[in-house]
């Protein structure tokens, strides 16, 4: 027994001397996660694990797939169960119903393992054999490697796809003044765990990642990628995913310019309105008091717009207060999930439902 405790104790210490050399024996982590959030794909899936799996292989190091089924109501659950049962780097996450691509990046980044994440699509468009080029990058120092579809006027439809993101590509990069780069709303792209860890994805926010990462100091970059047209199901964008968008640039572009001080923002509209209905109230009393115009009378639609620029002026100002008050709560606590995971499942869960 003195000696098994010896020897226990050996062990417990070189694991301690292991961790704090950053040696990555026993204790080390996955090298890469890859996220794809699934809905709908059962004919594609095969043959994207069948091309992704050689890739990953080859890169020589630890690395988990991650699927994230997002409610999907055809056979794609019960073939990537296929997938696991011969397969241990490959986890699934299955959520409760149809919450989004965003919510379901945000589950798979949250079980995420990986020191580096890719995110891609399931539709066979992103090719598996790009994802060395990105983590090329991440090893040169960037934080965030977009993938940029450099050449994809025979991958997508013109009208539904590729103008609206040359559009919003425009946008971003002037926006928020993105230098060098032409393509920051791609599916396909490389991080570091800690872009994941520092940035919530909500709403359609999965596509500005890259600005609000840079928006955090984060290094930005972009590569250019292969983009496949899509060969088998439905392409679930259309012009309403469109117009969320465009509203979720707006919240951007507000979040970033005002999330600290709101009332930056509504104050100064506030003391414009005020301002604006106070001097034309100066120059009615002038009117009054120096020229004896009957107001009701002469300018009695000034006089109203007046009171109501005034009083809409003070809102916005109250406004604002309310709105610092709660960018101050938001600050103070942690945003709650916007998705409910129904169940994780992996190799080992696989095996012991079979048993």
């Amino acid at each position: 027994m003195f000696y098994i405790y010896h020897i226990i104790t050996l062990i417990q210490n070189l694991l301690t001397i292991f961790r704090h050399l950053n040696i990555n024996f026993l204790v080390s982590g996955k090298y890469l996660s890859v996220i794809i959030p699934v809905y709908n794909e059962e004919k594609n899936l095969e043959i994207l694990y069948k091309e992704l799996k050689p890739v990953l292989e080859s890169i020589g190091k630890k690395y988990e797939i991650i699927f994230v089924d997002d409610g999907s109501s055809d056979n794609s659950l019960n073939i990537l169960r296929q997938f696991v049962r011969s397969d241990s780097t490959i986890k699934i996450i299955k959520l409760l119903s149809n919450f989004g691509q965003s919510a379901a990046i945000a589950a798979g980044l949250e079980n995420a393992e990986g020191e580096n994440i890719i995110t891609m699509d399931a539709d066979l468009q992103h090719d598996p054999k790009d994802i060395p080029k990105l983590l090329k990058k991440l090893e040169d120092g960037y934080h965030v490697v977009c993938g940029w579809r450099k050449n994809r006027s025979k991958s997508d439809s013109l009208f539904k796809k590729a103008i609206p993101s040359c559009i919003f590509n425009f946008l971003i990069v002037h926006l928020f003044k993105l230098n060098g780069l032409h393509d920051v709303v791609g599916g396909m792209r490389a991080f570091k765990k800690e872009v994941a860890q520092e940035i919530q994805i909500y709403g359609e926010m999965h596509r500005f990642l890259p600005v609000l990462a840079a928006w955090k100091g984060f290094k930005i970059t972009e590569e250019a990628i292969h983009i496949r047209k899509r060969h088998h199901g439905n392409s679930k964008y259309g012009a309403s995913r469109f117009i969320r968008g465009f509203l979720d640039l707006l919240t951007v572009k507000y979040f970033i310019s005002y999330f600290k001080r709101p009332l930056h923002i509504f104050g100064t509209i506030g003391l414009l309105l005020s301002g604006t209905g106070f001097l034309i109230d100066v120059y009615l009393l002038i009117e009054k008091f120096f020229f004896h115009v009957h107001l009701a009378v002469e300018h009695l639609p000034l006089l109203l717009l007046s009171i109501l620029l005034i009083i809409v002026g003070v809102n916005f100002l109250f406004l604002g207060f309310i709105a610092d008050m709660i960018s101050l709560n938001l600050i103070l606590t942690k945003k709650p999930k916007l998705y409910m995971i129904e169940k994780i499942e992996t190799a080992r869960t696989i095996s012991q439902k079979e048993l």
